[in-house]
């Protein structure tokens, strides 16, 4: 059975996603924030899912609610793909009351308002799929942390903890998750292991001070994880030097064209004149690098290569440097997706390129 596992942004959901990394050999992540993203990564889980050889499937959202609408496309979604040549089930874990209608008119809808998301998703998959003994000894106390925080219960177990914990997830933000979305959440679980060792012993016990070590810490092994050196890198150099890795691996993909000169678009990087001067130094072939925010603003780097200047004047009615230059691309729709955003790039420049012959 290969799983699809959607749940929310912050601790509890990236929480319910390492209980079920845990407990699954073959599992897929999505993530998303309320509203539109929600709907977004369903048709991402179903667009997959069809596209995929495979038979059986769970589809597994935690730390979501849904509202009616939502619920009902993904079960008449499920139907269809269930008449065909797939057999998919359907588990929703949630605590939010907001549920209720849903959890009410669904039986797939599990919702338990008493405790967190992380705790649901431990003890339904332990329960009805058995989790390995010697995961669920770290597991079990672990989530109870995270219920502690999410719950806010300041008698908890290890509530102190779990609020630095909190605010490790909720302040992580040197990946975009429309660009970098797999290691992103690659990179939060990684700083959830991390965690874990401040939190308890080889016993599985509460260490003393743990969240005063955490604290003091994360900066530390934030560095560690990304691969840099905490004695002679600074974090910035450490980031850039990972995201140019990452899209070096994924500048095909991401290549566009102008003129006779190719660029690396991004999306929602922001604050790009390192990483772009790396990428261009470290991929010679590419002689501009853009990223568009998600209102459409625009910031260009070149390395000597073409003149930006010209480039955000033309497409854009910006300008600035020959090799910094920016603007803004009126027009441009907010997506959750990166390549509906370098589509409209795309069709922007060769309009532009139209008009001008």
């Amino acid at each position: 059975m290969q799983v699809h596992h959607l749940s929310h942004i912050d601790l509890d959901g990236y929480g319910a996603q390492l209980v079920a990394k845990e407990t699954f050999n073959d599992i897929r992540f999505y993530n998303a924030n309320y509203g539109k993203e929600v709907e977004v990564r369903l048709q991402n889980i179903l667009d997959n899912i069809k596209k995929d050889s495979n038979s059986d499937f769970l589809i597994l959202i935690t730390d979501l609610n849904l509202n009616l609408n939502e619920a009902k496309f993904i079960q008449d979604e499920i139907n269809m793909l269930n008449m065909s040549n797939k057999n998919i089930k359907l588990k929703l874990l949630d605590h939010h009351i907001s549920g209720r209608d849903c959890a009410q008119s669904f039986e797939w809808y599990h919702l338990d308002s008493n405790i967190c998301a992380s705790k649901i998703t431990f003890n339904v998959l332990q329960k009805e799929y058995g989790i390995d003994s010697e995961k669920s000894a770290w597991l079990e106390p672990f989530v109870e942390m995270i219920n502690s925080a999410d719950t806010w219960k300041e008698d908890g177990f290890a509530f102190d903890f779990g609020k630095v914990a909190l605010g490790m997830i909720a302040q992580s933000r040197e990946f975009t998750r429309f660009m970098f979305d797999d290691y992103d959440r690659i990179f939060k679980f990684n700083m959830l292991y991390e965690a874990k060792k401040y939190l308890l012993d080889s016993n599985n016990k509460l260490r003393d001070n743990a969240n005063v070590n955490l604290d003091n810490n994360i900066f530390l092994f934030k560095k560690s994880i990304l691969g840099g050196d905490v004695d002679v890198q600074t974090m910035e150099e450490i980031l850039s030097i990972k995201q140019v890795e990452l899209l070096s691996q994924d500048k095909e993909q991401c290549s566009i064209f102008y003129k006779n000169k190719r660029g690396l678009l991004t999306y929602a990087i922001g604050g790009i004149s390192i990483l772009a001067n790396l990428f261009l130094k470290e991929n010679s072939e590419f002689d501009f690098f853009m990223d568009i925010g998600v209102r459409g603003n625009v910031s260009i780097r070149a390395n000597g290569n073409c003149d930006v200047s010209m480039m955000s004047k033309e497409l854009f009615g910006g300008g600035g440097h020959k090799n910094a230059s920016g603007g803004k691309f009126d027009g441009f729709k907010e997506t959750f997706l990166y390549d509906e955003a370098k589509e409209q790039v795309v069709n922007l420049i060769s309009s532009k390129e139209d008009l001008n012959g």
